[in-house]
């Protein structure tokens, strides 16, 4: 049964190796056509993806010959599954000690973000239940002009920050209170202030 599972776990981590690879050529050879195109069309010297002598395989053989190996690579997989898929249900049904796994036990259980009091709020969205609609949502925000900003910028004029310095907090979200709103009814839920 171990053996099985390991089988499967290493199928699938080439199934993706496969995949990403497929996808990294992909975008090379359509590099290099485009490449070729402009080289063409502009009268240049073609580069180290052209075919220098017969014997050598250019660059956009090789990776045409990569791509193809990689194909029949996955298709062989994908029918090393199916025929596993198959073996497994003919299994499932022919053993009359075999349960089959409900839906609960089948979907991917994740877990619910934990509700916030809306009084203890931070700086980023939060699960709460919304005072107005009562539903539990996660809170969008927004930032807006508070009593530290305004205090920042009187600390920067005392310290001689006259020349555009000062209004820096104005337009820094960091410097500003950060307001929660309700997705649902787009009410606000509660202010956070910065200090």
């Amino acid at each position: 049964m171990v053996h099985e599972e390991d089988q499967v776990e290493m199928d699938s981590t080439e199934m993706w190796y496969i995949m990403t690879r497929k996808q990294q050529l992909q975008s090379r050879h359509t590099l290099l056509l485009e490449l070729q195109g402009f080289l063409k069309n502009n009268n240049l010297r073609e580069g180290s993806f052209m075919r220098k002598e017969d014997k050598e395989l250019s660059e956009l053989e090789q990776i045409e010959q990569e791509l193809q190996a990689l194909s029949e690579r996955e298709t062989e997989l994908r029918n090393e599954k199916k025929q596993q898929s198959t073996i497994t249900e003919i299994t499932e049904e022919s053993s009359a000690t075999v349960q089959k796994p409900s839906d609960e036990e089948l979907s991917p259980t994740t877990p619910e973000p934990e509700v916030v009091k809306v009084v203890d709020l931070s700086f980023s969205p939060a699960t709460v239940q919304c005072p107005t609609c009562q539903q539990h949502v996660t809170t969008e925000i927004q930032y807006k002009v508070g009593k530290t900003s305004f205090l920042l910028c009187y600390l920067s004029i005392l310290m001689g920050c006259v020349g555009g310095c000062c209004l820096l907090p104005f337009f820094l979200n960091y410097f500003k209170d950060t307001c929660h709103f309700c997705p649902s009814c787009h009410t606000e839920i509660n202010i956070v202030p910065r200090i």
